[in-house]
């Protein structure tokens, strides 16, 4: 009988394996992170169709092989779920045919020669719009040309000229520029000093002026709006060539999955447009944005949010039936960027939206290396600014926390609107106080409707108070984080620190005392408490590469290469950790994690085939190496969408 039961048993097991489809696909031999809930690794991966259908050993992959099944030998190579870029602007990460400085560092002099290049071909009265400025790197000045404006006016004085910062937030103009500010009424009555106490007040912190009071060419946030740029972002047109590019970098870069963090109707409707012409090769995420400025009924009346909110949800009815695109998400700008002038005379305060009022450097330049230190801080509150006559420029002893994109209540309510409308909230927030404002508006609006099911996330995240890291936990608030601004470099740190800590020299800037160093980018100290990091390029700020190894690296070792430099150990975290915050955190913000992010049997057959383990690479102490990483390939509903040459 025992004899019977066990040839009935191998008989129906004959049986059903015989019934078991073979995969079109077959990957073995390798080193695949799953990203699943145990942060497993496999060795083989079958496709058929879409789907994954096996992930585990190579002895029971067997089963999966038929005669058409493709195998390939993996020879210890990596295969990881595809990447998510969860805060990334699309039309800017291929190069385009403008003026454009590649966010590399130029000092005043070597500023003016480059720009006159681009003015050869540019009738009189015509606008020079400078892409990929970098306000954070170079820009140093000289007797000759002591401001940005000074330069830009050597450039020419027949032109328009603006510089877009290669971050979004910062700009700057020569004197025919200023002269085009408009007021209110759209009255044209230029950027001055006199203007600026008087109409243009309410722009004060975001405009640089010189000792007089005098605007020195630097243009921040919405003061760039003044002079009527005609196109902030410098993007280019969404063609089906620049279409077709982004697809093809993002393939080569192994990103499957993207949240495009602000795109307004009409760049919506531009990529829905090739989309239904020539199908996407990523899973793409759009967030709406607009001017808000254009929804206030009269310039000093509050914004319609309902209205907004209607206009979102018409495009999202438009184009709902366009597969591998989703309008499910509005991005919400709480505050700017937290990066000072030192250069600027008196230096240009950070304008990010901080609990502690800045500090007041004063600063320094070395002639021979163009860098600056420290000399000295002016107190706000000392009888030298409270004298009526005193040499200290006015602006030195403004006592500022930073300022809010958009009036407090405006982002409360409109955060209320969309999450009571089941439309996901992706809100900016770099400075502590934004942070702040951003959490308490998801608390209310998780109170307020506790049935929605969209998801909430802060991008960024730069400066983070202690007692609100436990908040994106309990809130549920996916952090994006841009893992390559982590990385400390000498001439950025000293655009941030001094106006947040007393820094007289550079080792200052790695006192584990200091505020700034305990609290930018927390990641770890997230991960701890229960929250899930996510990871976002931001490209093209910076740079238009979205880089996603280098990004991986900083995550995991927050160290520069070049000086040695460790801004806070105790923030790094895991590789796993930092591959999770690529693949199924980001599809858990994307609401896609249901498809997604992992590597499991059901779920859609996204991956990348990597030239290296990045798991050996960390077991070796080799982790300074990820940034080397090259995609082989890249896969994408089942299918190869790129393979290296």
């Amino acid at each position: 009988m025992n004899a019977l039961i066990v040839l009935l048993i191998l008989f129906l097991t004959g049986c059903f394996e015989q019934q078991t489809p073979p995969a079109d696909s077959l990957f073995r031999g390798g080193v695949i992170y799953t990203a699943d809930a145990s942060q497993s690794v496999a060795s083989a991966i079958a496709i058929r169709d879409d789907r994954v259908v096996y992930i585990g050993s190579d002895e029971s992959a067997a089963g999966f092989i038929g005669p058409k099944t493709e195998v390939t030998e993996l020879q210890g190579k990596m295969i990881i779920p595809g990447l998510h870029d969860v805060h990334v602007h699309l039309p800017g990460i291929v190069q385009t045919d403008g003026c454009d400085l590649a966010s590399l560092p130029f000092s005043l002099e070597e500023l003016v020669p480059r720009l006159k290049t681009c003015t050869a071909d540019i009738p009189p009265g015509e606008w020079l719009l400078v892409n990929q400025w970098s306000f954070t790197w170079g820009n140093e000045p000289s007797q000759r040309l002591p401001t940005l404006r000074a330069a830009l006016d050597a450039v020419s004085t027949e032109h328009p000229i603006v510089l877009l910062g290669n971050d979004g937030h910062h700009g700057a103009a020569n004197s025919y520029a200023l002269r085009l500010a408009t007021d209110k009424n759209g009255v044209q009555i230029g950027l001055s000093a006199a203007t600026l106490a008087n109409q243009f007040a309410k722009y004060r912190e975001l405009v640089a002026t010189d000792a007089s009071g005098e605007p020195s060419g630097g243009l921040n946030e919405d003061a760039r709006k003044l002079v009527n740029v005609p196109n902030l972002w410098g993007y280019p047109e969404i063609d089906l060539s620049l279409y077709q590019r982004i697809g093809q970098r993002l393939a080569s870069l192994g990103i499957t999955s993207v949240l495009d963090a602000a795109l307004t109707t009409k760049e919506i409707d531009s990529f829905a447009t090739m989309a239904q012409q020539s199908p996407l090769t990523w899973r793409m995420t759009a967030a709406f944005f607009a001017e808000f400025e254009d929804y206030r009924p009269q310039p000093d009346q509050a914004i319609d949010v309902d209205k907004l909110v209607t206009e979102l949800q018409a495009v999202q009815k438009k184009y709902r039936d366009i597969e591998n695109l989703k309008i499910d998400t509005a991005k919400v700008f709480v505050d700017g960027v937290i990066e000072g002038d030192p250069y600027s005379n008196p230096p240009t305060l950070p304008n990010a939206a901080v609990l502690n009022y800045y500090l007041q450097p004063q600063f320094s330049t070395d002639a021979d290396t163009g860098r600056v230190s420290v000399t000295g801080y002016v107190d706000p509150d000392s009888s030298d600014c409270a004298a009526p006559q005193t040499n200290i420029p006015a602006a030195h002893c403004v006592k500022s926390k930073g300022i809010l994109e958009k009036e407090q209540a405006f982002i409360h309510n409109y955060t209320l609107a969309l999450y009571a409308a089941g439309i996901n909230v992706h809100s900016h927030a770099i400075g502590d106080r934004a942070v702040r404002v951003a959490l308490n508006a998801f608390e209310a609006a998780q109170i307020a409707s506790p049935d929605s099911q969209a998801t909430v996330a802060i991008a960024h995240a730069q400066l983070v108070h202690p007692d609100d890291i436990e908040r994106f936990a309990a809130l549920n608030v996916f952090p994006a984080f841009t893992y390559a601004w982590i990385e400390p470099d000498i001439d950025y740190l000293m655009t941030v620190s001094p106006f947040i800590d007393p820094i007289m020299s550079e080792d200052d800037l790695f006192n584990p005392n200091g505020y700034a160093y305990q609290n930018s980018y927390p990641v770890a100290s997230i991960l701890a408490a229960g929250g899930k990091p996510t990871a976002g390029s931001d490209a093209p700020v910076d740079t238009r590469d979205p880089r996603p190894f280098f990004n991986l690296e900083k995550a995991v070792t927050r160290h520069n290469d070049r000086t040695g430099h460790i801004y806070n150990p105790e923030q790094r975290i895991s590789v796993r950790d930092a591959l999770d915050a690529y693949t199924i955190n980001g599809a858990m913000a994307l609401r896609q994690d249901h498809l997604t992010g992992s590597l499991e049997v059901g779920k859609k057959a996204d991956f990348v085939i990597l030239n290296h383990d990045l798991l050996a690479l960390e077991t070796e102490g080799n982790t300074t190496e990820i940034s080397e990483t090259q995609v082989i390939a890249t896969w994408f509903d089942g299918h190869e969408i790129y393979r290296a040459d």
